[in-house]
């Protein structure tokens, strides 16, 4: 009974002085907590900041893409031997876009720059001996906001292998082109013999 009777009058002081040590652990805990808050904020124990791990570019906005679309009857290229022009059996290749695609990403300048993919095929004609074909491309950027504005014109040429009498032959070209900054712009592509040269 004496026994029982010391449970019963240490009970209570057994309660206060466990309660008090999980009121020191909270303290504790706490004090943990506010140290790991600042590591994440002013930097980790090698007094490298976690800030300057993050990559700015994930939190900025996504970069306005204008619409890339073909020229106007300029997506199909038949070419000929001389002086036979509209002759069937003068006709050395025929190409013609098929796809195209385009992503924008910021430059090093501030600006905006487009990565334009076009794809297409090339297929010999009667009169094609067979060799290297250099597809003339253009990329003109024309900026809408002005009527006065004359398109930046790229001349590219997109080399392709074609055997006499082979069958179509696939082409595909990526490049990067600068839009012009601070107003809206317009993007086309076109198969065209003008001006062509090799980058």
């Amino acid at each position: 009974m004496q026994h029982a009777d010391w449970i019963r009058r240490t009970g209570p002081l057994a309660s206060l002085a466990l309660g008090l040590a999980v009121a020191a652990c909270g303290t504790d805990i706490a004090g943990v907590s506010n140290d790991v808050a600042k590591t994440v904020i002013s930097g980790n124990a090698a007094g490298k900041s976690v800030v300057e791990d993050i990559n700015p570019e994930t939190f900025r906005q996504e970069v306005p893409c204008p619409p890339l679309g073909v020229e106007p009857d300029r997506y199909l290229l038949m070419t000929y031997d001389r002086g036979k022009q509209d002759d069937p059996q003068g006709l050395r290749y025929q190409a013609n876009i098929e796809k195209w695609a385009r992503k924008c990403k910021r430059g090093a300048d501030g600006g905006v720059v487009m990565t334009v993919g076009v794809s297409g095929r090339v297929t010999p004609g009667p009169a094609w001996p067979g060799g290297e074909i250099m597809l003339p491309l253009r990329v003109s950027v024309t900026d809408t906001t002005t009527d006065k504005a004359k398109p930046q014109v790229r001349q590219l040429a997109v080399p392709v292998t074609l055997g006499a009498g082979a069958p179509a032959e696939q082409w595909a070209l990526v490049e990067d082109v600068a839009l012009p900054q601070g107003g809206s712009s317009k993007v086309q592509i076109a198969l065209d013999e003008t001006g062509k040269r090799r980058q």
